[in-house]
């Protein structure tokens, strides 16, 4: 975790790294993509790799919020804590407070916020959501990077996609933009994606990169656990469901790491 108070740390950090590595990941509907993000980074989190997984509403394990740094209420160290999982945690603010539009003052010390925090890490994960009143990115650090999409295996989520990916072109201008197909198999995610990347090149000119696909949310309760115990069984028999999830999670992030890396690369 970040030395808080070892400026000359800090300063080393920003003079070594040129550009961070921000992931922001967002429901297909512009909302919160909060049920799987966090087998997400752990998935991520390698020997030796810094992750900070910043989620959009206050959790159990966050007594404090970058809301509450933001109004000088608390101070940055109390608001990142250390997860179980091998990766830190924060979160933007409580539930309340995501439902009305923010003001530009506020947006823009969390915005602060969230660049400070990320030199201090290999990745940075958020958690974006848009703007209930102009329906933008919540904070501008969210356009800047690699941007992911979540969809669910049906219609509604197709149109629901299309309908947020055509306001962020509309706001953002277009962005990389990378979709996750949830519920789903791998060979199913990809016919509902080609779907959703036709009408995209079609009426939005723009193409979309499919990170993969995870199975049903019935079968996430178990992966924390594949994830801690290695992914065969001790028979050597055909993987199980919960395996089967932790495997495509691996999968998605290995995917979206080297996609990452060579995003930053090429903006550095």
């Amino acid at each position: 975790m970040f030395n808080y108070h070892d400026q000359a740390d800090g300063l080393r950090r920003i003079m070594a790294r040129s550009s961070a590595r921000v992931i922001s990941v967002m429901g297909a509907n512009g909302q919160p993509a909060e049920t799987w993000l966090s087998q997400l980074a752990a998935s991520m989190v390698g020997p030796g790799q810094r992750l900070l997984l910043i989620q959009a509403k206050q959790r159990p394990m966050t007594k404090y919020t970058l809301h509450a740094v933001a109004l000088r209420q608390s101070i940055l160290s109390r608001a990142v804590v250390k997860h179980p999982q091998g990766y830190d945690l924060a979160t933007l603010a409580e539930t309340d407070i995501l439902t009305s539009s923010l003001s530009g003052d506020l947006k823009t010390e969390l915005n602060g916020i969230v660049n400070q925090l990320a030199y201090d890490y290999d990745t940075v994960m958020i958690e974006a959501l848009l703007d209930p009143l102009d329906q933008t990115l919540i904070l501008p650090v969210m356009a800047q990077h690699t941007l992911v999409l979540q969809m669910g295996r049906n219609e509604a989520a197709i149109k629901s996609a299309y309908m947020t990916i055509k306001r962020l072109c509309q706001q953002h201008g277009q962005l990389p933009l990378s979709v996750v197909v949830t519920d789903s198999s791998h060979e199913q995610g990809q016919q509902y994606f080609m779907r959703l990347n036709q009408v995209c090149q079609q009426f939005l000119g723009i193409s979309l990169s499919f990170l993969g696909a995870i199975p049903e949310n019935k079968v996430l309760q178990k992966t924390e656990n594949i994830q801690a115990h290695g992914l065969k069984n001790r028979h050597g028999l055909e993987p199980s469901p919960a395996t089967q999830s932790a495997l495509a999670f691996k999968a998605i992030a290995r995917s979206l790491d080297q996609r990452v890396s060579t995003s930053s690369l090429a903006a550095a």
